[in-house]
């Protein structure tokens, strides 16, 4: 080793203690395991908003910043795997958003990266404009752990469902 590498190694050792024994300390206390938060700890936040319908296309895309469009087009395509699912046929708004955070919350603590959401498409609505889907597109996008989402494939729902990327918790 020259000096310049001993003088950094040095330099990089300072206010490190030199171990007195190579054994470990069995009478120290191990640290508390820390648990996956509950259902009542939730990682994802109920900040959405039910006030007011959004206008919604039939088909649904969104994706944030660094995701790639070949991977969107993957996951439009059908090509990932789903590794869970939820239906949201006959709920009402209010219950709808609970169940949906609730599931995209386990959904995040069991580190599934790509889910299946039906909404339906809104044939039995007043007006016959669809009112989960259009919450369902403006929620999604307001929650910071969706990555991406696209309508399904027609034998997964087509318009009437949604395939949601999540970003995938750190442990």
């Amino acid at each position: 080793m020259n000096n310049d590498d001993e003088n950094l190694f040095n330099e990089a050792m300072q206010g490190v203690n030199t171990l007195t024994s190579n054994k470990a300390n069995l009478k120290q206390e191990p640290e508390a395991i820390k648990k996956r938060a509950t259902v009542s700890e939730r990682n994802i936040s109920d900040t959405l908003s039910d006030e007011f319908i959004p206008e919604c296309q039939d088909f649904l895309e969104f994706k944030r910043p660094g995701i790639q469009n070949a991977y969107l087009k993957q996951i439009r395509n059908g090509k990932i795997a789903v590794e869970d699912y939820l239906d949201l046929h006959g709920y009402r708004r209010d219950d709808a958003r609970q169940t949906l955070l609730n599931f995209l919350d386990h959904a995040q603590q069991h580190a599934y990266k790509l889910v299946h959401i039906v909404h339906g498409k809104g044939y039995h609505s007043d007006d016959s404009q669809p009112v989960l889907k259009a919450m369902v597109n403006k929620w999604l996008q307001n929650i910071p752990e969706v990555l991406a989402f696209v309508s399904a494939i027609p034998k997964d729902g087509g318009t009437g469902a949604v395939y949601v990327l999540l970003k995938i918790l750190k442990p």
